[in-house]
């Protein structure tokens, strides 16, 4: 199975119960609050996206809460804004990884774009030996 990342933006901001409410009823959801939207970032096993999306759509509204929007970023973009960076830290942060740009593009480093399929292979692999 694959995990499908994406966030849904929600009508209103759970107070400290209904946070633990849903925190209750998934594991693999980061609530948040940023710049004053209430938010949660899902990190969902499913076969499919639109699975994943749906069984994380009921647990939230299990707890009583609706869904404005979802927003799904392209695989290998990240939204700084989103996670509270501005663009002088964005850029300060450029500077500092800019000394790993060339080993991170390299084509071995392709393995990490499915790291837990990858170990799972080598896992199967050494107990086979």
């Amino acid at each position: 199975m694959k995990i499908h990342e994406f966030t849904f933006i929600l009508t209103e901001d759970p107070g400290e119960d209904e946070a633990d409410l849903l925190h209750s009823l998934f594991n693999d959801g980061t609530l948040a609050t940023i710049d004053g939207v209430p938010q949660i970032d899902f990190h969902r096993e499913a076969p499919t996206l639109e699975e994943a999306i749906s069984t994380a759509l009921g647990s939230v509204r299990k707890a009583g809460f609706e869904v404005v929007c979802v927003e799904i970023e392209p695989t290998r973009s990240i939204n700084l804004r989103r996670r509270g960076i501005n663009e002088a830290e964005a850029a300060a942060m450029r500077a500092n990884f800019a000394s790993f740009v060339e080993d991170w593009d390299s084509p071995e480093m392709s393995l990490y774009d499915n790291y837990d399929e990858e170990f799972a292979k080598l896992q199967a692999a050494r107990q086979k030996a």
